[in-house]
């Protein structure tokens, strides 16, 4: 016999083939002849026997035999444990054999294939699940197990979770599990429906098994959403897992979870070194999260690391909380840092008390510094309802702070504050020339940017010790304020300022260029101080009243300045007019009379004209400010008179007519003599009023003359009459 004979080889391979085929009829044939459909109706409907659950197959029960023996059944059904209630239900289940089993008459289940099933899945509100009894050990039934392959099409999974009340549904749900017998694959696919989120959910995971342990080497599992405030949602788990379905136990290593949205657009990354989880709880020693989100031209970033953090049914806890978060929009920043227990019950209520948390403010508006806050305090809040309570108590650049907040919405928040502030120092921020000059407030043209109002939506109550700006100081502060990104308001302003009192309104609107809108009533304040740290001009003293209804636009303090309009009035008593004594003028006259008609004179640092009461009221116009009614009075001088402040220009053009009480001076009884002060607000002159003395005249010789004339009736009035000689008789 040729054993390299190519036809011997031909012929083995021919009768090896027939054997084969002749041994496959013969177990079709034994597994045909020993098929009971109605005894593996009832085995199988008996199964689950020990677990106190009840198997209806409603339909059809016929083998199979391509592409491997097997069976078909329709309408299967699972009841709840100890109930008719049903578990599941399954349209079509096909179960494929085993062969070399099948030949001793062993049924080995090797490959099952799942079709239109719906599946109800509870989690009672003791944590505990109602497919738990179907994952632990069971006793050996003439059915055995041993899959190599599995595939459900067509799924649904009601989900009810009485924990926390709520309920959704997996449709549409793919499952295909194949080489369960060695190196395994993984692929899961479905939607997830929960309220009016619709979720699509995707899955790969490679995993080897031994016994009842599952190895997870790299778990790849992606959910995407849509929703019209976020835009497309991706939540993205990757890392290494270990399933013990006998203990029901896991265990996970470097797991890290990423979420992405488009509107607004966002990344957030956590890291979570070393999971041990259970169907109640899950838990980690550390874990670490950060991000950001861009939305408009605000960008957030925040770093977050906690530790010995657990997952309950009963929410979320962590025993320290550490956070750096960040707030940019434009060039304005603020910085936070938060130290915290964590509590989150429920996975809505939040909790972080004792909580410390320092802040830092930069800003353009502040070039030399920053705001910097240490507070110490609580935070809660509901993130079902999107809402957040802030109370904090500390210091802000050494002044004492005190601050109630409520913040409701995360992307477009609105906030309502309460804010009490012991000490504002402004000058510490300015540029360090503007700080050391301390120029008075409507001085100064440095351009101010309202950017910062682009995202305020915020409503409260404001109150400050005491704001300094400039020269400018007011104490006692007390307002509500509302904000937003068109407008600031101050309403029910108070305030103690100058020895006196304010209260009001302050209006800022946004428009091409901003606009102010001031309603105020001081009473008792002293107006030389006010008027030299709001206008460098300190020519009038004295206690008194005021009202004041102004508007302005500009792009800064001085161009606000420049553009005033509006009305103010003004009483002051027991004051005095700076730079000129008018009673020792008239106490001199003529020789003072004589001096000012010969020239103008300065005013003099050293002379002032008391009064026992002051008022005028002032038609302002782009910053001129006019009146025809102020009125003087003392107990030895009156005076009236008006004109106009120009605090554009700085200069004062003001006319005055002074006549003396005769009771103090019985020799100036009629004599009315007109002022004319005009110049640099801070360096006026006086100087007889020429014009009204020769008005009606034409020709410069008889303006001279009237002049003349007048001066002669002032002094021959003045002047002590000469005594007549005695006739003698």
């Amino acid at each position: 016999m040729k054993w390299n004979s190519g036809r011997l080889w031909l012929k083995v391979s021919v009768y090896t083939l027939l054997l084969l085929g002749s041994l496959l009829v013969m177990a079709l044939t034994l597994f045909f002849l020993r098929f009971d459909s109605q005894s593996v109706r009832i085995n199988l409907q008996r199964s689950l026997a020990d677990t106190h659950r009840t198997i209806t197959i409603n339909g059809s029960l016929s083998p199979m035999l391509f592409p491997s023996p097997g069976l078909a059944l329709g309408d299967v059904s699972i009841s709840e444990p100890g109930r008719r209630d049903e578990f599941a239900r399954v349209g079509e289940v096909e179960a494929r054999l085993a062969w070399l089993p099948l030949l001793f008459g062993d049924l080995e289940i090797t490959h099952l294939a799942l079709r239109d099933s719906t599946v109800r899945v509870v989690r009672a509100s003791d944590g505990t699940l109602n497919f738990a009894d179907l994952l632990r050990r069971r006793h050996p039934s003439r059915f055995k197990l041993d899959l190599d392959t599995m595939a459900l099409r067509g799924s649904t999974i009601l989900l009810e979770d009485r924990v926390n009340g709520r309920n959704s549904k997996l449709e549409e749900g793919s499952l295909d599990v194949e080489g369960l017998r060695s190196d395994a694959r993984l692929s899961f696919g479905g939607r997830l429906l929960a309220g009016n989120q619709v979720v699509s959910l995707a899955m790969q995971a490679p995993f080897t098994r031994q016994d009842d342990q599952v190895n997870i080497e790299h778990l790849s599992a992606l959910a995407i959403s849509s929703t019209d405030k976020l835009g497309e949602v991706r939540l993205k788990a990757e890392g290494k897992l270990k399933l013990n379905f006998g203990t029901l136990l896991a265990s996970g290593e470097n797991i890290k979870l990423t979420l992405d949205s488009s509107l607004p657009k966002s990344h957030a990354e956590a890291l979570l070194p070393a999971v041990n989880a259970s169907l109640s709880e899950l838990s980690t020693p550390a874990a670490s999260i950060n991000g950001q989100m861009d939305y408009a031209r605000t960008q957030y970033r925040f770093n977050s690391q906690l530790a010995e953090l657990r997952l309950t049914r009963d929410g979320a806890f962590a025993s320290q909380l550490q956070s750096q978060l960040s707030w940019q929009v434009g060039s304005h920043s603020l910085g936070m840092t938060l130290r915290s227990p964590l509590n989150l019950a429920g996975y809505n209520l939040l909790r972080l008390e004792p909580l410390t948390l320092s802040a830092q403010l930069k800003t353009p508006a502040l070039p030399r510094g920053q705001l910097q806050a240490t507070l110490d305090g609580a935070l809660d809040g509901d993130l079902n309802e999107s809402r957040l309570n802030l109370r904090v108590a500390g210091q802000l650049d050494g002044a004492a702070l005190s601050a109630t907040a409520t913040q409701y919405g995360f992307l477009s928040p609105r906030h309502e504050v309460t804010l009490s502030l012991g000490q504002l120092d402004l000058n510490r921020y300015l540029p360090e020339n503007q700080a050391q000059q301390a120029v008075a407030l409507f001085q100064n043209g440095t351009p101010f940017r309202l950017d910062w109002m682009d995202f305020l939506d915020l409503s409260g109550k404001l109150a400050i010790g005491e704001l300094s700006m400039g020269r400018f100081r007011i104490k006692d502060i007390s307002a509500d304020v509302t904000a937003r990104p068109e407008s600031l308001a101050l309403d029910n302003l108070s305030a103690a300022i100058y020895d006196g009192a304010l209260k009001g309104s302050l209006h800022l609107l946004r428009d091409k260029e901003p606009k102010l809108e001031v309603s105020q009533q001081l009473l008792g304040m002293q107006i030389r101080p006010l008027m030299q740290d709001l206008f460098d001009v300190g020519r009038v003293e004295g206690a008194g009243n005021g009202w004041v209804q102004l508007t302005a636009h500009g792009n800064s303090l001085a161009a606000l300045r420049n553009t005033l309009s509006g009305k103010v009035a003004v009483r002051l008593e027991k004051g005095a007019l700076n730079g000129i004594d008018l009673v020792s003028a008239l106490r001199d006259l003529p020789g003072e009379l004589k001096d000012w008609n010969s020239s103008s004179m300065p005013a003099k640092p050293d002379q002032k004209t008391t009064f026992s009461a002051l008022s005028a009221a002032f038609d302002l116009q782009n910053g001129v400010a006019r009146s025809q009614d102020l009125q003087l009075a003392s107990s030895l001088v009156n005076v009236n008179g008006g004109g106009k402040v120009d605090l554009v220009q700085n200069i004062v053009d003001y006319t005055l007519n002074v006549r003396a009480n005769p009771k103090a001076f019985s020799r100036l009884d009629g004599v009315n003599i007109p002022l004319k002060i005009t110049g640099p607000l801070n360096q006026p002159v006086y100087a007889l009023d020429f014009n009204s003395i020769v008005k009606g005249k034409k020709t410069e010789g008889e303006k001279q003359q009237a002049l003349k004339q007048e001066l002669k009736k002032q002094i021959t009035t003045i002047l002590p009459q000469a005594k007549q000689p005695e006739h003698k008789k």
